[in-house]
């Protein structure tokens, strides 16, 4: 389907949800000057968020001296919500994210009153804000189509910005191991397990992204736009984490299991698969064989032991919020850190926290799943929503996959892909509704609607029959 084509099957209707939302089809050929006149269109509060994204994820503030000494990530997640209101904006979105949220909200607060070291929460406890902000402000402002379009394909540009460095890092040093791996920008991303779990999200995101648009792109598009994923791959394997390699295995399996057609994936997983291995430095090899048994395994088996012990000894508000490193340095005599997302909310927020933070993984799956039935009745219309849903599935799977071994509960991985998916649940929604009144694409008619569609279309015939039979001759 040609972009005159899509342009010639948008709808005419007034309302704003029904118009953005059909309009951002426009955008899937990806032209330049399009997608800028649809940055112009949208409110302050759209580009606030969105620069503040980019400053945590490419976090220009580290790279420029000029941007050097402001808080920028800070100012622009306070000024947002202001525009957002002083716009008239309001809070809209509706699904089961929110009540979880409430319930692990309430796990983070409860654990700050009974923490053994309430002052250590108080000192971070504008972190957890900070990450609620970021899916609330997500969830209610990229919530149309077109402007989650603009914000997720944003999110990719400043991924790739990631994965291509880390593979330009990996072939300056001869595609050879490298004790300290890859890394991001200072920040959320510069240990190489961070940066690896980054590239865990991303992998299958711009997957589904080229899956659902490529039919929009020329060919020499497609191949250029394969610089994502195959970035993404080699940054994997430059960051020398396992737990990073894990989690991408993971998403790896978990897509071999949801595709129809199998034998087609596997081939092509498995071709994957035998060429990370071909080119993978051979003392990243010997770290997998001895998986378990070297000192790494040892330390971090420990710590979960350590952690299990803290969830037993406090098990309904656990030691409190950012108390880990304080707690077990006076308890177990040494400075160390959980490794794995779930022993850290259920050692510091007790079972309430973890509770809330398996029912958050949860409800993603299940709003994503109601993302797909919605963008399923769209038709070919619906299908970057329906694309995309499957995507956030996929980079959940690769955020708990990578989580199991790394310490990032709190980072900013799990709170966007959040925002992300409670925002396309909205535009789907939002699209959905107007779907109807698509003079392009009309409903499915009822079945007494189907009836009278049949009984009109059959009169001339009628008319003419009865005409002919009304002649002599013809009886």
């Amino acid at each position: 389907m040609t972009s005159t084509a899509i342009r010639q099957t948008l709808p005419t209707r007034a309302a704003s949800a029904g118009a953005d939302s059909t309009s951002a089809q426009g955008l899937y050929s990806l032209r330049a000057a399009t997608i800028w006149q649809a940055f112009r269109r949208q409110p302050l509060s759209f580009w606030l968020v969105c620069i503040y994204m980019l400053f945590e994820y490419v976090r220009p503030q580290a790279i420029y001296t000029a941007l050097q000494g402001i808080p920028w990530a800070e100012i622009l997640i306070l000024a947002t919500p202001i525009a957002f209101v002083l716009e008239g904006g309001r809070i809209r979105a509706k699904n089961p994210i929110n009540l979880w949220m409430i319930v692990f909200s309430g796990a983070v607060l409860l654990s700050w009153l009974f923490a053994q070291y309430p002052q250590a929460s108080a000192d971070q406890m504008f972190i957890y804000v900070n990450w609620v902000m970021v899916y609330v402000l997500v969830a209610n402002i990229a919530n149309t189509e077109m402007k989650f379009f603009l914000f997720f394909g944003l999110f990719l540009l400043a991924s790739f910005k990631m994965s291509q460095h880390g593979a330009r890092s990996w072939i300056e040093r001869g595609f050879s191991f490298a004790k300290w791996g890859a890394t991001g920008a200072p920040g959320w991303f510069h240990n190489s397990g961070e940066f690896g779990i980054q590239m865990c999200v991303f992998f299958p995101l711009t997957l589904y992204f080229m899956g659902a648009l490529k039919k929009y792109w020329p060919t020499w598009k497609q191949v250029l736009f394969l610089a994502f994923p195959v970035t993404a791959v080699m940054s994997l394997i430059a960051t020398n984490s396992r737990g990073a390699l894990v989690g991408a295995g993971a998403v790896a399996i978990w897509m071999l299991a949801r595709t129809r057609h199998r034998v087609r994936a596997f081939v092509g997983l498995g071709l994957l698969a035998a060429l990370v291995i071909l080119v993978m430095p051979e003392e990243q090899k010997a770290r997998f064989r001895t998986m378990g048994d070297d000192k790494t395994s040892e330390s971090r088996l420990t710590y979960w032991r350590h952690g299990i012990e803290i969830f037993k000894a406090h098990p309904v508000t656990g030691i409190g919020y950012e108390n880990w490193g304080t707690y077990h340095e006076a308890t177990y005599g040494m400075t160390a850190l959980p490794h794995n997302i779930f022993i850290q909310g259920g050692a510091e927020l007790g079972s309430l926290g973890l509770i809330g933070m398996v029912g958050l993984i949860v409800s993603s799956f299940v709003v994503n799943r109601r993302t797909r039935k919605l963008a399923a009745r769209l038709g070919e219309r619906g299908r970057f929503m329906e694309m995309t849903a499957r995507g956030l599935d996929g980079a959940m799977i690769g955020y708990i996959g990578s989580g199991f071994f790394i310490t990032v509960l709190f980072y900013p991985f799990l709170w966007f892909a959040l925002g992300l998916t409670s925002a396309l649940y909205a535009a789907a929604l939002a699209a959905s509704q107007a779907a109807p009144m698509n003079p392009g694409r009309p409903a499915a008619p009822s079945p007494n609607r189907q009836r009278g569609w049949r009984t009109a279309s059959l009169a001339p015939v009628r008319t003419a029959r009865q005409s002919l039979l009304s002649q002599p001759g013809n009886r």
